[in-house]
Parts: structure tokens; C-alpha cells; sequence
């Protein structure tokens, strides 16, 4: 009897680690559209491929053009108020940097630079506003499950 209440509290405490440690990272710091065969794309993913060798907790998300998430580019082009004329576009925070040139790149080292610093926001949690954490809710409903488990099981 007592080692299956012990064996249920230490299900409820991986429960718990596993659902909140799961939340540390929501998406991506680094939200990349592309289209194949782009030469100024591949000028720009080399700066975030350099950037992403010396900071491997930098997270990037590349969507290509005709992909069925490439509905985001719309989504987060209004969000950011902008009308992307070309490619690549990029999110990084509260920046987003459209096309190639030196101002960009250095705009982009810069934007990365200070996510990194500073952290920030991954541009997808922009577009849905507060999200409920039904993940949590479902964790935290099964380890209340298990101690009342538990409490029964001291009860009997």
C-alpha cells in the first residue's frame, strides 16, 4: 500500500516537471520566410547560421514559400504592420527586417544581439494574444488524480 502511494506521488511530480518544464520555450526567437533557390535568403541565413553556431539556445523557424504554415507570413506581416515585397522576411522580436543589404544585415545582427541579451518574444505569441495553457491545466487536473489517489489509498 505504501509503495504505491510513493510510486503515485512521484508520478505527480514528473507530471508536473514534464508540463512546466515543457513551457519554458513557447516558439521560436527567430521566425524565417523563404522562397528556393533565393540568393539573398541564403545571404541572410548565413548571418543566423553564424549567429545560431555561437548561441545554440537561439531558435529559428524557417517556412518556406507554398508551405502550409506560410499563411503566417500574412498573419504576422499585419501584427508587425508591415507589406513584405520580397524575400527573405524575417521576425526577431519586435523587428522584422524584409529583403537584403548591409542595413539589414546589420539590422538583423543587432535584432539577434539583443534577444539574446535581453530575450524576447517569440513573433508567433504575438499573433494569438494570451493563450490559455490547457497543457498545464491537464497536467495540474492529473496530479490532482493522483493525490486523491493517494488519500484514498492512506484512507482504506
Amino acid at each position: 500500500m505504501r509503495r504505491r502511494s510513493i510510486f503515485l506521488i512521484l508520478l505527480a511530480a514528473f507530471l508536473g516537471a514534464v508540463a512546466f518544464g515543457a513551457r519554458a520555450q513557447d516558439g521560436p526567437d527567430v521566425v524565417v520566410f523563404y522562397r528556393e533557390g533565393c540568393h539573398d535568403c541564403d545571404r541572410m541565413d548565413r548571418i543566423l547560421e553564424e549567429m545560431h553556431a555561437g548561441n545554440p539556445s537561439l531558435s529559428v523557424r524557417h517556412i518556406e514559400e507554398g508551405d502550409p504554415d506560410g499563411e503566417l507570413l500574412w498573419a504576422l506581416s499585419a501584427e508587425y504592420g508591415i507589406f513584405p515585397t520580397n524575400f527573405p522576411v524575417i521576425f526577431v522580436g519586435d523587428e522584422v527586417i524584409v529583403g537584403v543589404g548591409l542595413d539589414k544585415e546589420l539590422r538583423l545582427r543587432s535584432a539577434l544581439e539583443a534577444c539574446l541579451r535581453r530575450g524576447c518574444q517569440s513573433p508567433l505569441d504575438r499573433l494569438s494574444g494570451p493563450q490559455i495553457p490547457w497543457r498545464a491545466y491537464l497536467v495540474a487536473g492529473l496530479i490532482a488524480v493522483v493525490l486523491l489517489l493517494v488519500v484514498i489509498d492512506y484512507a482504506i
